[in-house]
């Protein structure tokens, strides 16, 4: 029993100084630190869930071009989760987030064009930052999307061939509703 005690004390104060060590560096500036920590109070680790606070050690890391710090507060102020939505905000961090190449970014700025959310719809520029993400980042949700759009020729060229490749590719990469979508169109008709 008193093995037990201990140790609960002893993981309490560890966890103690482990926060009390990035809140130390992230005052003091350290970018990664500073993502760290908002992650923390975003996620409740170590940290009672504080979302202003998350949002001010993002702010903080993003500032200095921390690359996950950027990615992180444009997905919180394009879906909205916990936050006000600031789409216009959202999309000036992915494109600083583009900058970093990061793909996920690419895909969500592609939702943006397509969505005409934060920006002017424009199906053009979405299909170049999907296929971005799809053919650079290899992200199968993007691969999908591609596909679809490809397939259905709906906001651009119809080209059946390649939207079946993409479509293949996606499912391939474990996104589920590639073979869906590959069942409802009964895309094997059209294979050679």
């Amino acid at each position: 029993m008193i093995k037990k005690i201990v140790f609960v004390l002893l993981i309490a104060f560890s966890t103690t100084v482990f926060s009390q060590t990035y809140i130390r560096d992230a005052e003091l500036g350290d970018k990664d630190a500073q993502y760290r920590l908002g992650r923390m109070y975003e996620r409740a680790d170590r940290m009672p869930k504080d979302m202003a606070k998350a949002l001010y050690w993002y702010s903080k890391a993003a500032e200095q071009d921390q690359p996950q710090a950027i990615q992180t507060l444009a997905e919180l102020y394009f879906y909205g989760v916990e936050v006000e939505r600031k789409p216009r905000i959202a999309y000036t961090l992915f494109l600083k987030s583009a900058e970093f190449k990061n793909v996920e970014a690419y895909y969500c700025l592609g939702e943006m064009y397509f969505a005409g959310q934060g920006v002017d719809r424009d199906y053009n520029k979405a299909f170049s930052w999907y296929k971005k993400a799809a053919d650079e980042g290899n992200l199968a949700k993007a691969q999908y999307r591609i596909g679809q759009l490809l397939f259905e020729g709906e906001y651009v060229k119809q080209d059946k061939a390649m939207g079946i490749n993409y479509i293949k590719m996606a499912f391939q990469n474990g996104y589920p509703k590639a073979y869906e979508y590959w069942t409802e169109q009964q895309m094997w008709k059209y294979e050679k």
